[in-house]
């Protein structure tokens, strides 16, 4: 089969989720973001994901594959987070964003406002609970609000928690969503904040499909999925292979076969999206 052939076979409704960088300054306490950082060093010097790289990545991706800006950090940390946006916009793929805004600036705005997104979603600071509130100045609050009041249609507001007082009065109600911490990411820390529950045994469903709902990492690398903070089920790398071939190498066989109930590890079963049956996330 050629790469055309390959690339018309996959159908639609697939993410990639881009992790832009190695490390995190959010500090959020429900993200494990100290273990990825370890375990990513530890296979990769690449902090970054460099354009060039993600060029070549994406050019691996057929475009009925979504983007999504988000991944395992704040994807404008890396300073080419726009370039590459723009870049698989004009490749047509479809966007999403996943962002807190922090190291984004006015140019970066007036850039986005230029596309159109699935999805453009804004993680809302909190009051200092569990976020490191100590990034929400100036420069940020105006930014904020040049958001809100920029025509992008698609944008939304999440918080976990309560708004920072300093964003109160600039978040529409309307277009906020109240949100809980996921359990498999933060399995260790008190269960007030995240519901901790049992491994499920036997064979496993994904109520948000989220084995089609791929991680790429700065160094190329494919992890399984948003929840794979160590690496556990790296499905190959998009610098040297075709996207159809992470699903049809030995790592996704296996986690389909362990998926279907055979014996071994399997992320999926700490994860709250998933159920022996169907389940709502």
């Amino acid at each position: 089969m050629n790469i055309e052939d390959s690339h018309s076979a996959i159908p639609d409704g697939r993410v990639l989720e881009v992790t832009t960088t190695t490390g995190c300054v959010i500090g959020c306490s429900y993200c494990p973001q100290d273990r990825f950082a370890i375990r990513q060093r530890s296979a990769s010097r690449a902090k970054h994901l460099h354009l060039d790289d993600f060029k070549r990545c994406l050019a691996h991706v057929p475009a009925t594959v979504d983007i999504s800006f988000a991944g395992y950090s704040e994807p404008w940390l890396n300073p080419a987070c726009t370039d590459m946006v723009e870049h698989a916009y004009a490749s047509g793929h479809g966007i999403r964003i996943s962002t807190t805004l922090v190291g984004m600036n006015e140019r970066d705005l007036q850039r986005l406002q230029a596309l159109t997104f699935r999805v453009f979603l804004v993680h809302v600071f909190d009051d200092g609970t569990h976020m490191n509130s100590r990034l929400v100045r100036g420069k940020y609050i105006d930014l904020v609000r040049q958001l809100v009041n920029a025509d992008i249609s698609s944008v939304l507001f999440m918080v976990v928690g309560e708004v920072h007082p300093d964003l109160v009065e600039i978040i529409p109600e309307k277009a906020l969503i109240r949100s809980r911490p996921h359990r498999i990411r933060a399995p260790e820390v008190d269960p007030d904040i995240v519901e901790v529950g049992q491994p499920i045994a036997g064979a496993v469903t994904c109520a948000d499909e989220r084995h089609h709902r791929n991680l790429l990492l700065p160094n190329g690398d494919v992890t399984l999925c948003c929840m794979d903070f160590e690496r556990r089920h790296v499905l190959g790398n998009l610098l040297r292979d075709e996207y159809q071939d992470l699903f049809e190498g030995p790592t996704f066989c296996e986690i389909t076969d362990r998926m279907a109930g055979k014996e071994g590890f399997l992320l999926c079963r700490m994860c709250e999206c998933a159920g022996s049956e169907a389940a709502t996330c």
